[in-house]
């Protein structure tokens, strides 16, 4: 029975292969729409707060175009009988993205939307179920687009960004330089024609984003337009070029020569990709905007050093402006060195004055503060961070504690952390107390740590993230932080109080 079913689909195929084509990508798709529909859903958070994550659905446009153009190269392959190979090494596949989104991805909640492990597990996914469904050597035909594909891994897109300096206008390069790599895959394999396709590409996508940058377009144009209208025009060019030199290896094929797959029945490998897509469709994901309450205070003067409340004095102040290479235009750091008036024995056995450290950061799309948390505002990667606990303080606001414990240096930090806004920007204030009282100990420096975080993340991802949890947290200084949030948090409310720095 099963043979006659598989026969009687061969033959379908065989007479209408394009339409069996479509009718298999299209499963395809609603079974990756079906297993990462959470994931799809935190993509489409983060694009709203036009974060650099807007360069996904580009990067999957640039890559159809690719693989289309390596569709239209004419290549004589037998047809695949023996499914043995393809069944086991597709099967593999979807476990190991199975794994990755339900034990690899958990490992990095407090960093999720900067990491986006699931997408990882999308493209592990993707990739199984295409070898499942169209066999392990026509995948292969197209591996140089599965290679472009994997950036859908923000990780790797998100260190050049940053490194070139986090602004629309790099955003917008990086993608043209993605173009120009999708464009040398679509049109062809010498390697002259694919230099060629690559510099105009190159030159089409730099001149677009170039007349965007000065008319002044908004973000959410300026980074994905230049690379689409360079990927398409060069391959149009390219196109019209090889027709008019005679060429036939390379074009659309005409009606009724499209080729039939070379696996002309799936039958029982379509209900593997169904059960693991309806078993990665359960898989949670982690709250993506949730996280942080933000009170809304119009009174607040964000952007500036904190007003000093009665009992503290400032020591100093620093503005650091790379704050708006992560968290957009007019976003600043701003670290202030807070000393108590009179000393107390409550903190210290000397009664010697705390000192304490203030940084605040703002931004005027709050989830960038998710996408780049406090994690990756400090050099961390070897030092042990407990899991966030909350705290009630004054007027409504709700704070979060937790230690890190530079064992390096035996110093131990509590630091409390809260969020507010006054509806046009977003800022997370964070206090940090150390348990070494003396002038000159060493707090953490505000910095961009890409090559640290990066070992870090790798770290989690190789041992988990045991290694550099604090399980059992002190929080030596809690009431010491307490007492200043609150201070601090009724100082910036009341513009009468306090003392201007």
């Amino acid at each position: 029975m099963v043979s006659a079913i598989t026969k009687a689909a061969a033959a379908a195929t065989e007479r209408r292969p394009g339409g069996f084509i479509a009718l298999r990508w299209l499963f395809l798709v609603a079974c990756t729409v079906l297993a990462f529909w959470n994931t799809i859903v935190a993509v489409v958070e983060e694009m709203r707060a036009q974060t650099l994550i807007v360069y996904v659905p580009v990067l999957i446009i640039l890559c159809v175009i690719a693989a289309v153009g390596v569709s239209w190269r004419r290549v004589d392959e037998p047809p695949i009988y023996d499914r043995q190979t393809d069944v086991i090494v597709g099967m593999v596949v979807l476990i190991l993205a199975l794994a990755m989104k339900s034990l690899v991805n958990p490992r990095y909640t407090r960093s999720y939307l900067t990491t986006h492990m699931d997408l990882l597990a999308l493209w592990l996914f993707v990739l199984g179920a295409a070898i499942l469904v169209f066999g392990l050597r026509p995948v292969a035909r197209y591996r140089w687009v599965w290679l472009l594909f994997l950036l859908v891994f923000p990780v790797p897109m998100r260190a050049v960004l940053l490194s070139m300096g986090g602004t629309s206008l790099a955003a917008g390069f990086i993608l043209v330089l993605v173009a120009m790599a999708a464009t040398a895959i679509a049109v062809g394999t010498g390697r002259k024609h694919k230099a060629v396709a690559a510099l105009v590409a190159g030159a089409v996508g730099l001149v677009v984003l170039g007349a965007l940058y000065l008319i002044g377009v908004p973000r959410n144009l300026l980074i994905p337009v230049p690379a689409l209208v360079a990927a398409l025009v060069t391959r149009s060019l390219m196109l019209y070029d090889h027709r008019r030199r005679g060429g036939q290896e390379w074009s659309p094929p005409a009606r009724g020569q499209i080729s039939a797959p070379k696996v002309a029945a799936v039958g029982r490998p379509l209900l593997v990709v169904l059960v693991a897509a309806i078993a990665l469709a359960f898989v949670p994901t982690p709250a993506v905007g949730s996280t942080w309450q933000s009170n809304r205070y119009p009174q607040l003067r964000i952007g500036e050093p904190l007003v000093v409340p009665d009992g503290w004095r400032q020591e100093s102040a620093e503005i650091y402006r790379w704050g708006s290479k992560m968290y957009g235009s007019g976003a600043v750091l701003v670290r202030q060195v807070l000393v108590q008036g009179v000393g107390s024995r409550a903190f210290d056995k000397f009664g010697r004055p705390r000192r304490v450290v203030v940084d605040s950061v703002d931004s005027r799309r709050p989830l960038a503060l998710e996408v780049y948390p406090d994690l990756f505002r400090y050099d961390l990667s070897d030092e042990r961070v407990s899991e966030p606990v909350a705290v009630a303080l004054p007027l409504g606001v709700e704070g979060k504690m937790w230690n890190v414990v530079d064992d390096d240096k035996y110093l131990t930090y509590t630091v409390v952390s809260w969020w507010w806004n006054n509806g046009s920007r977003t800022q997370q204030v964070m206090l940090w107390a150390v348990d070494n009282h003396e002038p000159e100990a060493y707090f953490p420096q505000p910095r961009i740590t890409i090559a640290a975080n990066v070992s870090a993340l790798m770290t989690v991802l190789l041992r988990g993230n045991a290694v550099l949890l604090d399980s059992n947290p002190q929080y030596k200084d809690r009431a010491l932080l307490v007492g200043l949030a609150g201070d601090l948090i009724q100082t910036q409310l009341d513009p009468d109080a306090g003392e201007k720095p």
